[in-house]
């Protein structure tokens, strides 16, 4: 078994064993789709917002997970010493952080489907092409893992960076349009939602997902992911070999 194949292992049996970690990632955002439905699904006399919610609270948890993914790993680790004792393995810092985001992203992808059958339940009609929203909401994830690959180098703590992750996530969800339309935001947030990730993360899963919108706007949407994306690989690698 290969160094990468046994640490990804070990971190999947971490987090199913983290009862924290399949809160966060499978029943806050459940629950959030369910409310948000059930509130907000026939606010618009005439028009069924199932689909457009849907699309929204599956690009927050993308985001959601893989903030935390990249993040708490790394702070627990230099909390009970482990760092240390991975320096003395022949491990590069760049497979620790692929194993991270490979055990991060089966979590996202269990629960990208999860949340669309409960979506299909609650009354959404997806569109054939369906299957193409799981691209933009790998990108978002990969995006938000390495800022939080970040975030777990910088801060000292678990408690840190589990703060500091909250307040990067809602903050940029909000803004970004995945807890309430944007048109109902303050202008200045109106203004700062083109330039948010979870803004393009929502442009470009819902088009495929649900027929809303255009494909200039995933093409878009894309683009930005991939190169924000790069720029934090890049920011995350050379910070990973320093510490």
């Amino acid at each position: 078994m290969t160094r990468y194949r046994a640490l990804t292992n070990v971190l999947l049996r971490y987090d199913l064993r983290d009862w924290a970690t399949l809160i966060f990632t499978f029943l806050f955002p459940a629950g959030l789709l369910v409310a948000l439905v059930l509130t907000m699904g026939d606010s618009i006399e005439g028009m069924d917002l199932t689909g457009p919610i849907s699309a929204n609270v599956m690009a927050f948890g993308a985001a959601f997970v893989g903030i935390f993914a990249g993040a708490t790993h790394l702070a627990l680790w230099r909390e009970n010493g482990m760092f240390v004792v991975l320096r003395s393995f022949p491990i590069s810092s760049n497979t620790v952080i692929a194993a991270q985001a490979t055990a991060g992203m089966i979590f996202l992808i269990t629960q990208a489907l999860a949340l669309f059958g409960i979506a299909m339940v609650l009354g959404m009609t997806p569109e054939a092409t369906a299957p193409i929203a799981l691209l933009p909401l790998i990108l978002g994830f990969l995006l938000f893992f390495m800022l939080g690959v970040l975030v777990g180098i910088i801060l000292p703590s678990m408690a840190g960076v589990s703060m500091a992750a909250v307040a990067i996530i809602i903050p940029l969800g909000m803004i970004g349009g995945a807890m309430m339309p944007i048109e109902t935001l303050p202008s200045w947030a109106q203004t700062a939602a083109p330039y948010t990730p979870i803004y393009h993360m929502r442009e470009a899963v819902t088009m495929p997902l649900i027929g809303e919108g255009t494909w200039g706007d995933v093409g878009i949407g894309l683009g930005y992911l991939v190169a924000v994306t790069a720029i934090l690989t890049l920011m995350a690698q050379r910070a990973m070999k320093w510490k």
